[in-house]
Formats: structure tokens, C-alpha cells, sequence
């Protein structure tokens, strides 16, 4: 690793047209001379990393003689040279690049000096973003509010994000690990690199495969492990497999009837298109070989024993399977995959699943699940599952890909714990020709908590993995349950309902909070609802209905609300004169209305009725429809 004297990096910059000083270096023998002032007077040493924090920088050095005065007291610090510079004024921005495990070559933007640690008033861009994601990420900062103009002097975005794809192009196209430029100084003449650090370092990239074959290929498929004990994964798979348009092949030498379908050896399997294998791991890998030899081409191990328990050479050792007979293999230790065009049920999940839209790809299995769980209660369908597990072969880059070549998928849901193949999974992302719907784990702040010297490790954390993925155009969720609630409303302007005041202006802020808008209504929807409730209507949105509304106030007031907006949320509190029976009947009625029945014992009825109607218990929870 090379660490490069400030001055070689300013020759780099001015490479790729970014301004820096005009400079001077000095041998520590040399006698210092210069002809701009104020200067700036710093020691150039590799031994040396943060000048400002030893006091190897000196500001406001007004002529020669103090110059070389100054340059006797640093010899102290035993320099190899130093390095004279103009001193310049204007705000102070940053830019740094690290190399991140996950997303390669990613850099920093925000606001730059003394105060940088602290403050950590950071984007992160990845060294592929477009021009517009340059742009959103630096309105993302506090910084940004310099822009156009701040305290008589004009600013303009263009120019820094101008700068920002030079950084890209010196990033990706040098060998460097990591560099900060702190501070980027915004003069009156326009942007100037003042300081510089940089490390010389060769990466080597991930090696990442596009997929040539489609997962979803299932009209053939082998169940390898089925069991004839209820309590066994290969049992439920076998069960909920037996509905499928597919031709399913259960694979056993043990017995030879389950269901009343004729059981296997694995030497009698042709033509298989995707094989389901749950059997102990030390036979997973010959298994997929065998298979692999005579053309089939998806595999879905269900298997644990892996990673997960430190048995990582195996999962590397499937890993080269799929690179060497051009394999899907998703797992192992997964949940397994849903097709809906074959009604194809290959999980081990206890729910029903219903054929609907959503592409959902989960690498938890308890998450995906509770996920299920809750679809099949509320009749919300799937058009495809993709149980990620440990990610041996499969990732998400794959899966996104993979959905976005289904035509009966038109959104797409992810729960992610990490991520592999950064760079691939946002370019994905960027292509994806449907909205993604992304939830990451892992925002405490313990998870989020990372070392910060200037670019230092500040790699894969919650922030990173969010921050770069809304770039590149996924709509990050504050909760697992919007992977699927969401998806049933368009993007829209909301409408809330209510009969109390203040669950109204609660909801308003947790919807605000969630990036989204209430809408404004209208004179003429104003004046159709003045005809139908209280003068002491609030007379705009939240539409406080008071206290008192009966159920045909709630009815007159949907009537003339439900094309204003995809989603209406409709708060019930209950007062002594609220029939919650009839008001939630009324609801049923009406599509896009969300009912919050905010109480317990006043609401066992309204809740039966909404049974398998998406209905919510808090305002929390509500927005997670958002």
C-alpha cells in the first residue's frame, strides 16, 4: 500500500480538471520563499497522516520571513519536505472514497473540516451513480442548504455535482483504496481541493454472474428428501407441492408411496428442470452433481449444516458447481420458492398462498413466514417467493433480475439482513423495470456504529446499504409488514378520517415522517362535505368529522372522499354515541379506506367483520401500508 505526498496527489487531481492551490514544495534543508500571501505552510511526511492534529499546519503565514520562521518550529516534527501553499476562503465540503466489502469503490460527500467526525454530515455515492443520484444525495446533506445562495453569495449544485463525477472517474480509474479531500473549499471562483489524502492500493473485485437460465422454469421438479413424517421439512414440502400444475417427482429410496404418488430413486430422475433438496448436508453436494450431469439446471437446498453453524468450504464448494455447470442454486438453509404460474408451493410454510402480483424475496425464513402468515390472512397474493437463505450461489442481484423477466410480477418486495455484490445489486436496482420495495434489518445503533477516521471504516452499515439503494431508486420501508401492505395502494396523496383530533394529527406526522403527503382538498370537495357534516368540521385534511359522527356521517363523507385519493385512512375512536358495528359494514364498502379502531372491547365486533380486510390497531402500525 503507497501513500502519496500532497503535492503528487494535487498533480493527480489536476489530472481529472479538479482546481486545487497554487503550491509550492520545499526540501526541509531549503530555504522557504513564495509570492502569495496569506499562505500556508504544511509538513509533508508519509509517517504523518492528520496534519492539523500534530500542528503540522500553519494558516495566515503573511510573509517570507515569517515563513521560514514557522518552518523552524516544525522541524520538530521531522518532516520529509514541506509544502507552501495560497490560502483560500469558502465553505468547507468534503469528499472521500473508501473501498466498502460490499458496494467496492463508494464515495462520501458532506460537509468537510475540523468539525467532520463530529458532525458526520455524509451521503454515500456509489462511483457508478447517474447525475441525478449525484444530485439527490447531496440534497440528502444539511449541507445543501447553501444552495442557490447563502449569506449573499451564490452556490450551485451543478458545479458540485460536476466535481463529484470527476472524483468517479479518478476512483474508478486509478488504483486507489481510499482518499479524503477535506477540505473541498467553495470560493468565489468555484471549488478548490485544499487538503489531500489518498492510499495506492489494487482491489480486486467480487466476481459476479449474471444468470443465463431462468429460475422459474418448473414444469418439471424432483422433491429430494420427502418424508412420511408430519414433523419432518420434507413432508411439508411434499404436501404443499401436491396442487401444482407441475409435474412433481418425490425422491426417496426408502419407501416408494406418499400421498398416493409413486416415491423414487434419484437414479430414475430425467429431464428435470428444478429439484428441491432436503437431506443432510454431506450428501448435498454429490446430489446436486449427479443432477447437475444429466441437464438439470435449479436447485433449492433447503438443507442447514453450512455457514450458518461455520461449514463455509461447503458452500464454497457449491458455489463452483454453479459456476462450472451454469446452476440456479438458492440456498441452502432457505425456506424454498413460490411460483404462481405452475401454483407451484415449494416451502415448508404452514399458510395458504394466493396468486396475486408480488415478487417477494426474503433472506430470513422466519421473516418470510410471518410474511406469508399474514398475506394469506388478508387474501394478499404472490406471483413469486424466493427463500434467499445463505446466498451461496444465488443473491439478490440474481433475484431482481430474475422477477423483472416475470410478467405476472409487477412489484417487488425485499427483506435483506446484508447484502452481497453491492455494486451488481444496485444496478439492478437502477434497471429494475418495476418498483422495489426494500426493508434492510439492522438499525440499532450498535449496528449502525462504526469507526470514523476521515474515509476510514465506515463500510456496510445500515445507512450505507439504505442510502445507496434509494439512489439508485428502491423505496426503503420502515417496516417488514409494508413489504406487503404497500403494494395493495398506488404512490398517492392521503386522505385521513377521523373522529377525534388528535389521532388525526398523530397520524399526520407519522405520515409526514414516512416521506409521503396528505392531500389537499379542493373548494368544491370542501363545499360538498360543509353540506354533509357539523360547521365544526375541520374544513380541511385531516377531515375531523367530530367526536359525534354516526355511522351515515362516516358513509356521506367516504361517498364523497373515495375517488379523491388510493388510500383513505379512516380513524375510529370509541365514543358513546360510535356504532362500530355498523361503521366498520359501511368500510367494507370501500376499497381503498383503511380502518384504525383505535380500542379493544368497543371493537370485537368491527374487527370479526374486518377479518380478512386489512384493518389496524394503532396508528403506528398504520403506516405501514406507506
Amino acid at each position: 500500500m503507497q501513500i502519496s505526498y500532497e503535492s503528487e496527489i494535487y498533480e493527480l487531481l489536476k489530472k481529472y480538471n479538479i482546481d486545487t492551490p497554487k503550491y509550492k514544495v520545499f526540501d526541509k534543508e531549503e530555504k522557504l520563499k513564495f509570492d502569495i500571501f496569506p499562505c500556508v505552510l504544511k509538513v509533508m511526511s508519509k509517517n504523518i497522516i492528520h496534519k492539523s492534529d500534530v500542528g503540522g499546519v500553519v494558516l495566515n503565514v503573511k510573509n517570507n520571513k515569517e515563513l521560514n520562521e514557522v518552518k523552524k518550529n516544525l522541524l520538530r516534527l521531522n518532516p520529509e519536505k514541506f509544502l507552501v501553499e495560497e490560502e483560500l476562503a469558502g465553505i468547507e465540503l468534503f469528499i472521500g472514497g473508501i473501498y466498502d466489502n460490499i458496494f467496492g469503490k463508494v464515495l462520501i460527500f458532506g460537509a468537510g473540516g475540523t468539525l467532520l467526525e463530529i458532525q458526520k454530515d455524509i451521503t454515500y455515492i456509489d462511483i457508478k451513480a447517474t447525475k441525478k443520484e449525484i444530485k439527490q444525495a447531496v440534497l440528502n446533506t444539511k449541507t445543501a442548504k447553501i444552495f442557490p445562495s447563502f449569506r449573499g453569495n451564490k452556490y450551485d449544485i451543478d458545479e458540485v455535482v460536476s466535481l463529484i463525477q470527476k472524483f468517479q472517474k479518478l476512483f474508478k480509474n486509478e488504483e486507489i483504496s481510499e482518499f479524503d479531500i477535506n477540505p473541498i473549499l467553495y470560493t468565489k471562483k468555484g471549488l478548490v481541493a485544499v487538503d489531500a489524502r489518498l492510499k495506492f492500493e489494487k482491489i480486486v473485485n467480487k466476481n459476479w454472474k449474471r444468470k443465463k437460465i431462468s429460475l422459474f422454469e418448473n414444469k418439471n421438479v424432483a422433491i429430494i428428501g420427502v418424508s412420511e413424517n408430519k414433523n419432518k421439512v420434507g413432508y411439508a414440502i411434499a404436501k404443499n407441492s401436491l396442487k401444482s400444475k407441475s409435474n412433481i417427482y418425490f425422491v426417496n429410496p426408502k419407501f416408494k408411496k406418499l400421498f398416493n404418488k409413486k416415491v423414487y430413486k434419484l437414479e430414475e430422475l430425467t429431464n428435470i428442470d428444478i429439484a428441491v433438496i432436503a437431506i443432510p448436508p454431506k450428501s448435498v453436494f454429490q446430489t446436486i452433481e449427479f443432477l447437475a450431469k444429466k441437464g438439470t439446471k435449479n436447485f433449492i437446498i433447503i438443507s442447514a449444516g453450512f455457514k450458518e453453524v461455520g461449514n463455509k468450504q461447503a458452500e464454497l464448494d457449491i458455489k463452483k458447481l454453479s459456476i462450472k455447470y451454469n446452476l440456479n442454486i438458492v440456498g441452502p438453509n432457505c425456506l424454498g420458492i413460490y411460483n404462481s404460474t405452475y401454483n407451484l408451493n415449494l416451502t415448508f410454510g404452514s399458510s395458504s398462498i394466493y396468486n396475486g402480483e408480488i415478487g417477494l424475496i426474503s433472506q430470513s425464513g422466519a421473516v418470510l413466514t410471518a410474511l406469508m402468515d399474514k398475506a394469506s390472512h388478508y387474501k394478499i397474493g404472490f406471483s413469486h417467493i424466493i427463500s434467499m437463505g445463505n446466498m451461496a450461489d444465488f443473491n439478490f442481484a440474481n433475484a431482481i433480475e430474475e422477477l423483472n423477466n416475470q410478467d405476472n410480477c409487477k412489484i417487488i418486495s425485499i427483506y435483506a439482513e446484508g447484502i452481497q455484490y453491492g455494486k451488481e445489486f444496485l444496478k439492478a436496482i437502477r434497471k429494475s423495470k418495476k418498483p422495489i420495495l426494500f426493508f434492510k434489518s439492522g438499525k440499532s445503533e450498535r449496528a449502525k456504529k462504526a469507526a470514523f477516521s476521515h474515509t476510514g471504516n465506515i463500510a456496510g452499515d445500515y445507512q450505507m446499504i439504505v442510502s445507496l439503494s434509494k439512489l439508485a431508486g428502491a423505496k426503503i420501508k420502515s417496516s417488514i409488514e409494508s413489504l406487503i401492505y404497500s403494494s395493495q395502494f398506488e404512490e398517492n396523496e392521503i386522505i385521513i378520517v377521523t373522529n377525534a383530533g388528535g389521532p388525526g394529527t398523530i397520524l399526520t406526522d407519522l405520515v409526514i415522517q414516512n416521506s409521503k403527503k396528505l392531500k389537499t382538498l379542493d373548494k368544491k370537495t370542501i363545499n360538498q362535505l360543509n353540506k354533509v357534516l357539523p360547521n365544526t368540521w375541520s374544513k380541511n385534511n385531516p377531515v375531523d368529522i367530530i367526536g359525534d359522527a354516526t355511522p351515515k356521517r362516516y358513509q356521506d363523507t367516504l361517498d364523497i372522499l373515495k375517488d379523491k385519493s388510493n388510500l383513505i385512512f379512516v380513524i375510529i375512536t370509541p365514543q358513546l354515541m360510535t356504532d362500530t358495528k355498523e361503521i366498520a359494514q359501511i368500510l367494507l364498502k370501500y376499497k381503498n379506506a383503511v380502518p384504525i379502531f383505535l380500542g379493544e372491547e368497543s371493537f370485537k365486533i368491527a374487527k370479526k367483520i374486518f377479518e380478512n380486510r386489512l384493518f389496524f390497531n394503532s396508528l403506528q402500525d398504520s403506516v405501514s401500508v406507506l
